[in-house]
């Protein structure tokens, strides 16, 4: 229901753009950055058979990851980590979670002056601190964590691009909205999330929501656990800055937790239910140029933002790669806009990542569409 709801929401804030041209206009080129693994060689997967066998191994590498699966078993995770950035409360900090199911976990966290304790009862979710901003970087931690791969639409344009990282052979799946290009380019698109995954493990080795953010797992001393392996390190890197490094100290059975023990406080329950947190969403904007600017036609500027109550940007960063000259404007456009939103309960909160397209002159770029989360 939520995933339906965010798809009107996203529709919605489509419909408002002015009509596209049926001839892609020249987009700037992506970075370059040693972690963007397509860079070359991009192949479309055009038949079944390719999608299939596409979407066989997102689907391996989703299950390790997945670790709030139906069939997952109970766990307690503890995980470090530290973060800085040009954004709200950066710093070191922890992270602890206690997960049953999905309808019965809690999580506690620490970063910088910053705690909270959500938990969920009975498929209700209570915070001990309510209404305030959960920081972009715990949001990015929590992600990288324990959704990074989420369920990929069978309808989605799937590319793929074959390369080597650190010896070993990785697929590089690109994904994005359904996306009708009759001259695809041989490297990624603006608008596509990358996953580069281990041919031979199916484990995931680096997860890029958008150009300029990507999360690298190591796997060096990884942890097992009723058949997942996870990383003992994750690092989330902006450009060529590291913003987050986090390392998961230990997973543990978590069957024996007694249910009675993860109960809302009286205090919980009088402050009412929170949203849930769900993975980020895509979706562009577009914008006319500044007057004399040069080509490209269209110069993306990736902005990361949390968007809260009545569609208002809680907090914002712009995501390195784009044209420089543009960021702060990009920025200022975007802190100073209000986005459809699902109506929920107060205190909504919502990640994205908002593709500012600069447009020169009247041309307007081919959609390719923002993605949705499957949950």
């Amino acid at each position: 229901m939520l995933a339906r709801i965010l798809l009107i929401c996203v529709l919605s804030l489509l419909s408002t753009l002015a009509a596209f041209c049926q001839s892609a206009p020249q987009v700037a080129p992506l970075p370059d950055n040693p972690l963007e693994l397509a860079s070359s060689s991009v192949q479309t997967a055009e038949t079944p058979e390719k999608r299939a066998a596409v979407l066989e191994l997102i689907e391996r590498a989703r299950q390790n990851t997945d670790l709030h699966g139906l069939s997952s078993a109970p766990f307690i995770i503890k995980v470090s980590f530290d973060s800085s950035g040009q954004v709200q409360r950066t710093g070191s900090g922890q992270l602890e979670e206690v997960w049953l199911s999905g309808q019965t976990y809690r999580w506690m966290a620490r970063i910088g002056d910053y705690w909270q304790v959500r938990l969920a009862n009975k498929g209700r979710i209570y915070d001990q601190r309510p209404s305030g901003l959960i920081p972009l970087r715990l949001r990015m931690l929590r992600t990288a964590v324990f959704w990074p791969i989420h369920n990929p639409t069978t309808r989605a344009s799937l590319r793929t691009a074959e390369a080597d990282w650190k010896g070993a052979k990785v697929t590089c799946v690109l994904l994005s909205g359904p996306y009708r290009d009759p001259n695809p380019p041989s490297s990624r698109r603006w608008e596509e999330t990358e996953y580069c995954i281990n041919q031979k493990t199916g484990l995931l080795q680096i997860y890029s929501e958008a150009p300029g953010i990507y999360t690298v797992y190591d796997y060096t001393n990884a942890l097992q656990f009723h058949g997942h392996v996870l990383p003992s390190q994750i690092t989330v890197a902006e450009g060529s800055n590291t913003v987050l490094t986090a390392h998961v100290e230990s997973i543990d059975d978590g069957s024996k937790v007694d249910p009675e023990t993860l109960k809302p406080t009286d205090q919980m329950q009088t402050q009412g239910p929170e949203p849930v947190l769900t993975p980020p969403l895509r979706f562009p904007q577009i914008v006319n140029a500044p007057s004399g600017s040069s080509t490209p036609a269209v110069q993306p500027v990736i902005v990361h933002v949390v968007i809260g109550d009545e569609g208002k940007v809680l907090d914002a960063e712009v995501l390195p790669g784009g044209n420089p000259a543009l960021e702060q404007s990009a920025l200022d456009l975007v802190k100073a806009s209000a986005y459809p939103q699902p109506r929920q309960q107060n205190g909504s909160q919502l990640e994205a990542f908002i593709n500012v397209k600069f447009v020169s002159g009247t041309s307007k770029p081919a959609q390719g569409g923002g993605r949705q989360p499957g949950r």
